[in-house]
This record gives C-alpha cells, sequence and structure tokens, in this order.
C-alpha cells in the first residue's frame, strides 16, 4: 500500500500495547486544555440517547485547530449497557476516528474502551493536581469496575497514596478490587457502608454505573475538610442536597453541563466556582485553603479524546502498531 492513503487501525490489544504512562496522557489533555483556551482547539458538545433499562449511546467531537492542539478531529461513538456484566461483556464499547485536520481526510480508527478509560481518569488528575492535597494519602473508591482501577493507577503515581477504602454493591467486587490494591502495595479494605469509603478519605473517586430504579445514596456532608471528590458518575450517587456547603465545584465544560448529556443531567446542578479549562489555564483558582472541600462533576469532553487518541496514533505510528487499511 506503498504510496497510497492508508487508515491506521488500532484494536484494543493494539491501544493497550502503547503503555501510554497515564502522567505523560494527563499532561497531553492538559495542554489541549490550554490551547483550547486560546482558541486553538473547540470542544463540540456531547449529544446521546439514554434509555430506562441503563442502555446509553453517545457520540462526542473535537477540533484542534492549530498548533499546539493536534491539528485533528475526533469523532467518538460509545455505547453502555448496565446488563452487560451478566453477559459477560464489557459495560462500554465504542471506536474513536480521527481525520487530518487540514483535509478532513480520515487517518485512524482505533477502539475506545482503554482510551475512554483513561483520559476519565487522566481528567480526574487533572483537576486533583489543582483541588487536592498534595499529601493526600487516603482514597475512597464507590464502585470498584474499571474507573476505579484506572483512577487508582494514575492517582498512587502523583499522590503519596498508602490506603485505599472500597466500597461496592456486590462484596465480592470491591474484594477484588482491594486486593489487587494490596499487589501494588498499598493498605486496602472493603466497608458494607458507603459512607465509610467517603467520610475520613483525601481523595474520593465515585464511578456508580446507572441501572433501572437508581436512587443517590452519597451525602456531601460527609466529605472530610480538605477534601477532593471526582463524581466520575456524572455525581448520580450523590444526593443534590448538601452541595451548596461545599467550598469549591468545578466542571468539565460549564455550557455542556448545563443541558446534560442525553438527558442525563450532572448533580449538583451549579452554580460551578469554574471549569477545567479555566482551572488549566490558571484564570481560575483552585483550593484557596487547606480546609476547602472541592468537587469535580464531570460528563467527559471531546478534547481529552482528541488529546489521548493524538498521542496514541503518535505512539503507534513510531512503533509500527496496527493494521494499515485502504482509505
Amino acid at each position: 500500500m506503498s504510496g497510497r492513503a492508508t487508515i491506521r487501525y488500532l484494536s484494543r490489544d493494539d491501544v493497550e500495547r502503547l503503555a501510554l504512562k497515564g502522567t505523560v496522557l494527563a499532561d497531553a489533555i492538559e495542554r489541549t486544555l490550554v490551547a483550547a483556551s486560546r482558541g486553538a482547539a473547540e470542544n463540540v458538545f456531547k449529544t446521546g440517547k439514554s434509555l430506562p433499562d441503563g442502555r446509553l449511546y453517545q457520540a462526542m467531537m473535537a477540533v484542534g485547530l492549530d498548533a499546539p492542539a493536534p491539528v485533528l478531529a475526533v469523532t467518538k461513538v460509545i455505547g453502555l449497557a448496565s446488563s452487560n456484566t451478566a453477559r459477560g461483556l464489557p459495560h462500554i464499547s465504542g471506536l474513536i476516528i480521527l481525520s487530518d485536520g487540514e483535509t478532513g481526510r480520515p487517518i485512524a480508527v482505533m477502539d475506545a474502551a482503554w482510551i475512554t478509560e483513561a483520559r476519565t481518569a487522566a481528567l480526574t488528575l487533572i483537576a486533583a493536581r489543582r483541588l487536592a492535597r498534595r499529601a493526600a494519602r487516603r482514597v475512597g473508591f464507590v464502585a470498584c469496575g474499571a474507573q476505579a482501577r484506572a483512577h487508582l493507577s494514575m492517582l498512587k503515581d502523583e499522590f503519596p497514596i498508602a490506603s485505599v477504602t472500597a466500597y461496592s454493591r456486590r462484596l465480592e467486587t470491591s474484594e477484588a478490587f482491594a486486593a489487587d490494591a494490596r499487589t501494588l502495595g498499598l493498605e486496602a479494605r472493603t466497608v458494607a457502608d458507603p459512607k465509610a469509603a467517603v467520610s475520613g478519605q483525601d481523595i474520593v473517586v465515585t464511578s456508580v454505573p446507572l441501572a433501572p430504579g437508581f436512587r443517590p445514596f452519597l451525602d456531601a456532608a460527609w466529605l472530610e475538610a480538605g477534601s477532593f471528590a471526582s463524581l466520575v458518575d456524572l455525581g448520580r450517587s450523590w444526593r443534590d442536597e448538601g452541595f451548596q456547603a461545599i467550598e469549591r465545584r468545578f466542571v468539565d465544560d460549564r455550557a455542556q453541563a448545563k443541558g446534560g448529556s442525553g438527558k442525563r443531567k450532572l448533580t449538583p446542578s451549579g452554580p460551578y466556582s469554574g471549569e477545567l479549562m479555566e482551572l488549566v489555564a490558571g484564570t481560575v483558582a483552585g483550593r484557596t485553603s487547606e480546609r476547602d472541600r472541592a468537587v469535580f462533576v464531570f460528563q467527559g469532553i471531546g478534547l481529552a479524546d482528541l488529546a489521548a487518541a493524538a498521542l496514541a496514533l503518535e505512539a503507534a505510528t513510531q512503533a509500527g502498531i496496527g493494521t494499515l487499511l485502504p482509505a
């Protein structure tokens, strides 16, 4: 296929073989966010359709217009189904398409699962760099699936994490997660009460999946003074009351959050202290006191997928990983 236009296809195994380091991924996303704050990249609001049985279909886009942003366009389509665990299938599946920013020509297609997990954890890390105490040692997880694992891996590389508290609706899930944490040299315990995974923690990560008949069960009043909570689950596991008392509240994209995505609205619903782009660009302060409690609630933004997919494509091209398809 020499001399002909090609599209590089990366399977999930291909993407995982790249072994992209979490902090490198977070740095790449930060650079793209700074570029966007200067008009060199744009996020496109995600669109989606959620169904009462827990299925969700979403599409998101972002465009890099000028350096230092990747001059590419990214489109990601994903599908989620809460019943997939019982089927022995992944909870989330999808594909990412990268197009050349100058010609519009598709240049890469890649599995979206690993990138979605990793870029989500990277968004938490970016917020934690500004909202969590640098000496954070205790982290609590409410839900202990793929997002919990991705977050623990990324947070322990940048914070002196020593202990993990794990809560899940299924005890075997939290026990398996705690066992994995111990192999990393961390103290880890499982708890039967979700309050114990929130109270007394320096960092809290909630990633509870949507399910039929779901009701919020966490209380913001449980958050310790000086703690940081990342609400990966759009805040659905938290009762909305009580968040007005939290000193610092941030969102990934304020305008996107205002309307929700696929009718899945964020909670807390605002007002916010700022958005992630403002935090990274330094136009809004993060933590203002050691006793400030801070929360970051987010739906995910295409700019993060743009940075992550561009990084993956660059690494795959250099390493000769993937399958070249005729364009």
